[in-house]
């Protein structure tokens, strides 16, 4: 079982190979933690996969931030 721990968009990501073709991820943005799995036969895809679902959930978090009133 290969696990990888790194960074994207200052974001600590967890990546593990569990079965072969299947990587299990989980990361925390603003308390929610997010997990799943996603099929990538390469490492590289897989961390790909992950930073793409980290910038789409950075962005919703930025779309569903309150604004501050001027």
């Amino acid at each position: 079982m290969k696990k990888l721990i790194d960074r994207h968009r200052n974001i600590q990501y967890t990546l593990t190979n569990t079965e072969p073709d299947l990587w299990s991820w989980s990361f925390e943005i603003n308390g929610n933690v997010k997990r799943g799995t996603t099929r990538a036969r390469l490492g590289l895809l897989a961390q790909r996969r992950v930073c793409t679902l980290i910038d789409r959930e950075l962005k919703s978090a930025e779309r569903t931030k309150p604004q501050d009133p001027d």
